[in-house]
Order: C-alpha cells, then sequence, then structure tokens
C-alpha cells in the first residue's frame, strides 16, 4: 500500500515556507495565485466585454472591443493611431491588424485620416458611433466597478489601489529580468 499523497494546497504552502516565507504569507500567496488564475480566466473569455455588449445590445463584436479600446486610449494620450500601432497594441501582426481594421471600418466603428505628421501615411480615429460605443463601454464597466467597490471604506480602497499598482509594477519588472536572461 502506497502512503497517501500531500495535498496540492501543502506541497505549495511547503515549497513557499521553503522560500523563507512565513506560513501567513505563505498562504496570502496562495490565495494571491488562486485570484489571479480566476481574473485571468475571466479576462481570456472576456466576460465583462461579453456582458456590456449583451446589456448594452450594441451591434459589435466582443473582438471590436479591443480597437475601441486602443483608439480610445491613444486619443487620450494624445498619439496618433496607425495600423502599426493596433499591431503592436493588439499583439498581432501587421497583415492581421489591418483586418480588424479593415472590418472596423467596413462596421463604421472606425476610419481612416490622413495623418497629421506624415501625408504618406494613414491615421486612424474612431467614428461618432465608435466613440459613443466605447463610451458607453467604459460607463458600463465603471458601473459595475462602483457597484462592487462602493461598499468598501475609502482607505482600504485606496491601500488595495496602492498595493495593486505595486504588484503589478513587480510583475512588469519580472516580465523584464527574464527577457534579458
Amino acid at each position: 500500500m502506497t502512503a497517501p499523497t500531500e495535498e496540492p494546497v501543502d506541497i505549495h504552502l511547503a515549497q513557499l515556507l521553503e522560500l523563507g516565507m512565513s506560513p501567513a504569507a505563505a498562504q496570502a500567496t496562495i490565495e494571491i495565485d488562486g485570484v489571479m488564475s480566476y481574473i485571468r480566466r475571466s479576462m481570456a473569455k472576456r466576460e465583462m466585454g461579453r456582458l456590456a455588449l449583451r446589456d448594452l445590445d450594441l451591434p459589435i463584436d466582443v473582438a471590436d472591443l479591443d480597437i475601441l479600446a486602443a483608439l480610445e486610449g491613444c486619443a487620450t494620450h494624445s498619439g496618433e493611431a496607425t495600423v502599426g500601432f493596433i499591431a503592436e497594441r493588439l499583439s498581432v501582426d501587421p497583415s492581421r491588424a489591418s483586418r480588424i481594421v479593415a472590418d472596423a471600418v467596413d462596421k463604421g466603428i472606425v476610419r481612416r485620416v490622413a495623418s497629421q505628421s506624415d501625408a504618406r501615411r494613414i491615421g486612424l480615429e474612431l467614428t461618432e458611433t465608435g466613440r459613443a460605443h466605447a463610451q458607453a463601454i467604459r460607463r458600463y464597466k465603471w458601473k459595475v466597478f462602483a457597484d462592487a467597490l462602493g461598499q468598501w471604506p475609502e482607505e482600504d480602497l485606496v491601500t488595495f489601489a496602492r498595493l495593486f499598482q505595486r504588484f503589478n509594477g513587480w510583475m512588469a519588472d519580472a516580465k523584464e529580468r527574464a527577457g534579458t536572461r
């Protein structure tokens, strides 16, 4: 007869303890990992975007949310959007970005415009319809956030935001370090 195997959480806890974490910090790390896994799955399924499109009854696809967000963000930061910008922002090759842009133009949410910095280039911007869709989706998202976080004490919310930004900074640093090896 073989000995019973340890539960996975016990194995993870032991590994974190071996790395010098306290039991409470190790348990918190396991819980953070679980929450991150849930968030990752939710984002991969685009659950928030699907809910927004369903509830708002917008005549676009979930795939269109990426170009709306990219162009809205570019306009906010006074940048010029091009197909190359879309390719970079969406992490797709230029030919895929060109097809995404063409589809968005056909749907009337994006238009091609002359570049302000280089007459040989074509810029992109949201149409009035595209801006209206982006604004409606953003309002929807803020309402979901306000419903979820509105009852939190202000101090908790401010602390969470600060710690979440700090965690994100650590993740960016870890990614950069991994890329330089």
